[in-house]
């Protein structure tokens, strides 16, 4: 039985993650720290299921945390690392990027050091769309320079992209970084977009739209990225960065009409100022990751934001009433 480390364990990714890696048949390690950027109660449920597994032990630190991080690994000995911890907002990292540099660079370059001490066979981190800023060559395709983000989050995941390829260099360590686009699916967190716009048009409230609604996002529901995370743990390739998105951009306007459809309401739409942090488009270029690791999208949005809406009514609809 393999062994695999998760950093961010209880979180969105992570949660549905580590049910995966529990299912087919992994010990799993969980690393979390249940930091207050959404509700840690959130956390907590998302966790609750695989606390009496006895595959799956919960370690609640940070990955800032070097003396205890180290600790984990000495004892636990994880044959892959799945990196998902960071501070994720690109509008909160504007206002406090000092934060973002810490955990994100910081905690990263500790991940990095402990997989050179204990050597693993890959480890895989989560990087982010966002490190492409507005380029304007769309699909966007890893060979760009990424050397523009609009926010201190997207550009503390350049960095982190830029250490492992050291680490990679220096010391032959399979690493591969995945460019996630717009997740979305179970374990949402609930300060995005597809979350809240469930939670508010299931309560009959008014949503608020970017700008004119014309802004497009390459939405990829969460199992979609699963997939292709346990696929890149399995696939050694030195150092790579590959796009995991849905292939498919959508605009703000036109996830708001299948919302519509899914849920059976019009919408009362209020307009709000498009923030200077937000890209205009994201759409990824995905021949990389069908070469390298056979992955592309399974799940079409309508089907992925029924299976949100439904999700949304079975586990959150009653905490706000």
């Amino acid at each position: 039985m393999k062994t695999v480390l998760i950093t961010g364990a209880a979180g969105f990714i992570g949660s549905n993650l580590t049910h995966a890696l529990l299912t087919g048949g992994y010990r799993v390690i969980g690393v979390d720290n249940f930091d207050d950027t959404y509700d840690p109660h959130l956390k907590e449920i998302h966790i609750a299921p695989f606390i009496n597994n006895p595959n799956f032990i919960l370690h609640r630190i940070d990955v800032c945390n070097l003396p205890d991080l180290t600790n984990v690994f000495k004892v636990e000995k994880p044959s892959y690392v799945i990196h998902l911890a960071a501070k994720a907002d690109t509008r909160a990292a504007v206002k406090n990027p000092r934060i973002y540099t810490a955990v994100n660079i910081e905690g990263t370059l500790n991940i990095l050091e402990l997989c050179r001490e204990y050597p693993v066979e890959n480890l895989v981190i989560a990087s982010s769309s966002s490190v492409y800023g507005n380029t304007p060559r769309i699909p966007l395709v890893e060979t760009e320079a990424a050397d523009r983000p609009l926010s201190p989050y997207g550009a503390t995941k350049r960095a982190m992209e830029l250490l492992a390829y050291t680490y990679n260099h220096n010391f032959d360590m399979n690493i591969t970084c995945l460019r996630y686009f717009n997740a979305y699916g179970k374990n949402n967190r609930p300060d995005m977009v597809p979350y809240i716009w469930t939670d508010r048009l299931l309560h009959n409230e008014e949503v608020k739209i970017s700008g004119d609604g014309s802004r497009k996002r390459d939405y990829t529901n969460v199992s979609d990225i699963v997939r292709a995370t346990i696929l890149a743990m399995h696939t050694p390739l030195g150092f790579e960065i590959i796009n995991i998105g849905n292939n498919t951009p959508v605009s703000l306007r036109e996830l708001l009409s299948i919302f519509e459809k899914v849920i059976g309401v019009t919408a009362k739409v209020k307009s709000r100022p498009s923030h200077p942090a937000s890209v205009e488009v994201t759409y990824a270029n995905i021949s990389k990751a069908k070469k390298l690791l056979d992955w592309e999208p399974q799940v079409v949005l309508q089907d992925g934001i029924t299976q949100l809406v439904a999700w949304f009514r079975a586990n959150r609809f009653e905490e706000r009433k």
